[in-house]
């Protein structure tokens, strides 16, 4: 028997059940995908998050490092590379409760380190061309440094790692690298036409308001601000402006205002002017040659130390005592020599007699005077200062003939070594090069006098051979004024000569002027022109007698100096500008007399010897004895100074750090 079935129909309702679990299914799924995902990138974010705390930790230790390392450049004390290396924020992170702790490594694995590369370790061999764009086309000698770190995150719940590397150079960039470098603000207001080869920088203002045409021929560049105005400090009150010419291919061919600062490794990270001044002035007593300290590194900054020979005078100058001696002292500065400072013998001497009384009474006392042939006491009239001038003066042309002499002397059965040759030989062997650099203190007092240093007779700058080493040039250094009279180094020893009115150095040797002041007497300077009397007034230069009238003269050596600062005390006082630099004393209109100067200019401190202010022609009718007259300017950038074989002796290095590249 068949038994029907009878069909089971759907309902709505259960199909509707069947499709709401399949889509709930399918939404699980979906959510558990998301989730999934969200989760991951969470993770991923967590981890990126980590990474770039991690990479501040490493950018910050790298920092540490290059800050100190910065710091010691700058005060020529550059520790070797293992000394940075263990130099981790780990105390400071403790100190200020960082939220998350590092385990600083090197990019070796070593643990408690920093990766530091400092080559090569005798930087200043690797003399280079800067291609940074501050000091684009400068040479320097470069430690090329590499500083990295790793930073991996402690306690956290993921230690993730980043590694961060930083690439600088320390570079120490001789300071007559520059055409014109002003530690302070620089004027110019020429009332000539001017011409300035090289590169400018100043730290602090440029105020250029030009006369007559000014052209540049290298970068123009100051920290604070270029600007096409006259110094509110002018009293001139100038009307009439002459746009300057520029002629580089730096910053589009524009002055660059808010350049990055330069410093000298002394009187802080700011340089600050006024103690630069101490590099030309005696070193603290502690750090003074011949201590042990005198001879480090960041203590030769100051020149005192660093100088071959040492120059100094007794306080009774050239007063009555000068009959008998001169009163000058010699020292020769050896630390690898003993005694370090060795006072030298004088070269000349003879027998002078000297009467008491007078009658059939009288005695006669026979004295030795004894002296150096090349160094002197002399007296002139400064007309800027107002002032009688006591000064050392240096015979170059003698000194180079006692550098070169072999004679001795015969006294008490004892021959005794009186000339250069010995003492110039002995620097070869120590130093590596002939005498080749002076320094010279002044001790005369007195309100009434002005202490000071010249150079005379340097139309050749020394020389002097040993075996197959040969040196050549000289540089004085005085924290006093300094003056030079005549040409100044424009021959060399094989006879070779410039044209006093070029910017053709190929006949020159290197040589440095470092004073408080610089003031150029013409080749037709005469001492006692310059204290001739007119009545109660000194003789101004466009006097009738034809006293201080200035013939063509050509100076090339590199200038440091100081400068009476524009400043308003009472008046507007203006400092002189560029275009005065060099001071001056003579009436260099009457013959159309040429200043030729070749070299480097470089403002580094206010003055403090040479300190009556410049007179400009509006008020000189007030200060007849101020009077000059402005001679026809050809000055140029001595080219030998991007060589670094001809660089003055003792020349200053301003220290920069330039950062390159920075990868993680």
């Amino acid at each position: 028997m068949q038994i029907p079935f009878k069909p089971v129909r759907q309902t709505k309702s259960g199909f509707a059940l069947m499709t709401t679990l399949a889509f709930l299914v399918a939404s699980l799924l979906v959510f558990a995908s998301i989730m999934y995902l969200i989760c991951g990138d969470s993770k991923i974010t967590s981890q990126n998050q980590q990474y770039n705390i991690s990479q501040a930790a490493a950018e910050g230790a790298t920092e540490m490092v290059v800050a100190q390392m910065d710091r010691d450049f700058l005060y020529q004390n550059l520790q070797a590379a293992s000394v940075y290396q263990g130099m981790i924020p780990t105390s400071i992170m403790l100190t200020n409760n960082w939220p998350v702790q590092f385990q600083f490594s090197a990019t070796n694995g070593a643990a408690n380190q920093i990766s530091v590369n400092i080559y090569p370790l005798n930087y200043s061999t690797n003399w280079v061309i800067l291609n940074d764009s501050q000091f684009n086309g400068l040479n320097a000698t470069v430690a090329n440094c590499v500083v990295a770190a790793v930073a991996t995150p402690i306690g956290q719940s993921y230690q993730t790692p980043a590694t961060v590397i930083q690439s600088l150079q320390m570079a120490s960039i001789p300071v007559f690298q520059y055409g014109v470098f002003f530690n302070m603000d620089m004027d110019l207001s020429n009332g000539k036409p001017m011409i300035m080869n090289g590169k400018t920088f100043v730290n602090g203002n440029i105020w250029m308001y030009p006369q007559a045409s000014m052209t540049f021929n290298g970068s123009v560049m100051a920290t604070l601000l270029v600007t096409n105005a006259d110094d509110p400090n002018d009293q001139q009150n100038l009307t009439s402006y002459t746009a300057p010419t520029y002629n580089f291919t730096d910053n589009g061919g524009k002055p660059l205002s808010k350049a990055n600062a330069v410093s000298l490794p002394i009187g802080g990270p700011n340089s600050n002017p006024t103690n630069i001044e101490a590099i030309l002035n005696l070193p603290p007593a502690g750090v003074a040659v011949p201590n042990d300290a005198g001879y480090a590194p960041s203590n030769q900054v100051y020149k005192y130390n660093q100088a071959d020979l040492i120059i100094s005078n007794s306080a009774t100058g050239i007063g009555t005592n000068s009959v008998w001696s001169t009163n000058l002292s010699v020292y020769y500065d050896d630390q690898y020599s003993s005694p370090r400072l060795t006072l030298l013998t004088n070269d000349l001497q003879w027998p002078v007699i000297k009467t008491n009384g007078s009658g059939a009474g009288a005695t006669y006392t026979t004295n030795i005077m004894k002296f150096y042939s090349f160094v002197t006491n002399v007296t002139f009239y400064d007309f800027r200062e107002q002032d009688t001038v006591q000064a050392v003066q240096i015979d170059i042309a003698k000194f180079n003939i006692w550098l070169t002499n072999t004679a001795t002397r015969a006294s008490g059965g004892i021959t005794n070594q009186i000339a250069g040759y010995p003492w110039n030989a002995q620097n070869f062997t120590d130093k590596g090069h002939g005498i080749n650099s002076i320094y010279v203190y002044n001790s005369v007092s007195g309100a009434s006098t002005l202490q000071a240093v010249r150079v005379v007779n340097g139309q050749q700058m020394p020389s002097s051979t040993s075996g197959s080493y040969f040196t050549a040039g000289l540089t004085v250094a005085t924290p006093m004024p300094l003056y030079v009279l005549g040409n100044y180094n424009i021959q060399t020893n094989s006879g070779g000569s410039q044209s006093v009115t070029t910017t053709n150095t190929s006949w020159t040797y290197p040589a440095g002027l470092m004073g408080d002041a610089i003031t150029i007497l013409s080749t037709n300077w005469n001492d006692g022109n310059s204290l001739a009397k007119s009545g109660s007034s000194y003789n101004p230069p466009e006097s009738s007698s034809g006293n201080r009238v200035a013939t063509t003269t050509t100076v090339n050596a590199g200038c440091l100096e100081g400068i009476v600062p524009s400043t308003y005390a009472g008046k507007k006082q203006y400092s002189g500008g560029l275009e005065n630099f060099l001071r001056l004393q003579e009436d260099w209109s009457t013959l159309s007399a040429t200043l030729c100067y070749n070299g480097s200019i470089i403002v580094m401190f206010p003055s403090l010897y040479a300190t009556n202010y410049w007179i400009g022609p509006s008020d000189r009718s007030g200060y007849p004895n101020h009077n000059y007259t402005v001679p026809t300017r050809q000055w140029g950038f001595d080219v030998n100074f991007q060589n670094q074989s001809k660089l003055p002796p003792m020349t200053p290095q301003v220290k920069a750090m330039i950062r390159g590249q920075w990868s993680r």
